[in-house]
């Protein structure tokens, strides 16, 4: 690909995502998706880019501005003025989980965008293959959950039940699961077993954090509907073997 023709697609997709960010804002103002939208336009601004790490480069660039956008529509219409506190549980949660998401996004973005490795066929395959499933799988997982139980904090609202069903009645959180997907393609594209197994681990353990603290909620809320679901369905994976009712 001509050196032009990639900074005018980067330069696209920054354009895209910043339109797409500031009718998020518009639609929605407020804390978590100004901090959602920034954290996937840190990647997008163009410098640093040459000849040698265009393609690698332009992956980074596409796969912030779809996930980013995706992100943004999710939070637009799911975040509720009431669930953001600023009270201590959520600042723990933004240091906890939020934080080492936001590293492992940022940190794996950076890495890809300096390396000068063409990308041959059968990693863009992989990459594309991660990052396509991972995404069609986030999105499923919040549209069958509903904007009324899937939010950016721990917070119950009164009309939210128990969702076992779908998705759910195989993993309990099928949308972390399908960030992992997104994140272990960010790290393929960093062509480092290092850099994508730390960036890895580090997304890993900010999903780790909020999964203790969501589920001793839920199981609080919820008591002994929510030990039976825990009971019959994985955390990451589908417990094959296990008594499905």
């Amino acid at each position: 690909m001509e050196h032009s023709l990639a900074l005018f697609l980067i330069r696209l997709n920054l354009g895209l995502y910043l339109a797409c960010f500031a009718l998020a804002l518009a639609k929605n103002r407020n804390f978590n998706i100004l901090l959602v939208g920034l954290i996937y336009l840190a990647p997008l601004i163009p410098w640093g880019l040459t000849a040698a790490n265009q393609d690698r480069f332009l992956i980074v660039s596409l796969m912030n501005t779809v996930f980013g956008v995706i992100e943004l529509a999710i939070f637009a219409v799911t975040v509720k003025p009431s669930d953001i506190t600023f009270d201590r549980p959520f600042i723990l949660q933004l240091l906890g989980h939020t934080l080492p998401i936001a590293v492992a996004l940022i940190g794996l973005s950076y890495f890809a965008r300096g390396v000068e490795v063409p990308v041959d066929g059968s990693e863009l395959a992989l990459i594309g293959g991660l990052f396509i499933a991972g995404t069609v799988l986030r999105v499923v997982a919040v549209v069958q959950i509903g904007r009324v139980a899937f939010k950016f904090d721990i917070a119950f609202r009164d009309n939210q039940v128990l969702k076992t069903d779908q998705l759910y009645g195989w993993v309990r959180h099928p949308s972390y699961a399908a960030m992992m997907i997104v994140i272990f393609a960010y790290a393929v594209n960093t062509h480092s077993w290092t850099a994508g197994l730390l960036g890895v681990l580090v997304a890993w353990f900010g999903f780790q954090y909020r999964i203790h603290h969501e589920e001793a909620a839920l199981a609080s809320r919820y008591g002994e509907d929510y030990a039976r679901f825990r009971q019959r369905t994985g955390m990451w994976l589908p417990r094959l073997f296990s008594g499905r009712g």
